[in-house]
């Protein structure tokens, strides 16, 4: 089962991941970090199932990763107000801001993926 103090970390890290982004991008005028909000908003439902011996509820997984997204689109909301989401984008077209929240929701979606094949490989039993 899932303590509150693991959801805390997996929580802490990823608002740690966020604020070393969003210090950065400061600090970098015109530079996108383009997998930046796809690590913060994966990072947070890969730790809680990676705490859990015994696996994560599916629900407390995806809450995980609605948090990391959440996360994710704050840093990306926080820069566009700031006006350091200038730079070039990966996609065709849409601009930095609407690369940072596709990529944060491919992060989350990801992480949550991440965290459940990590729930099955745990409830297995290992190799001998």
């Amino acid at each position: 089962m899932l303590t509150e103090s693991q959801y805390r970390r997996a929580v802490a890290i990823s608002i740690g991941l966020a604020v070393l982004w969003v210090v950065v991008a400061l600090l970098r005028d015109g530079t996108t970090f383009h997998l930046a909000p796809m690590l913060v908003a994966a990072v947070l439902p890969i730790v809680v199932a990676s705490d859990n011996e015994e696996g994560v509820e599916t629900s407390r997984l995806a809450l995980a990763a609605l948090a990391g997204l959440a996360i994710a689109l704050l840093g990306t909301l926080f820069l566009a107000v700031a006006g350091e989401m200038t730079g070039p984008s990966l996609l065709p077209s849409g601009g930095a801001v609407a690369e940072s929240v596709i990529f944060a929701i491919v992060g989350a979606i990801g992480g949550f993926a991440i965290g459940r094949l990590r729930r099955r490989t745990s409830a297995t039993e290992p190799l001998s």
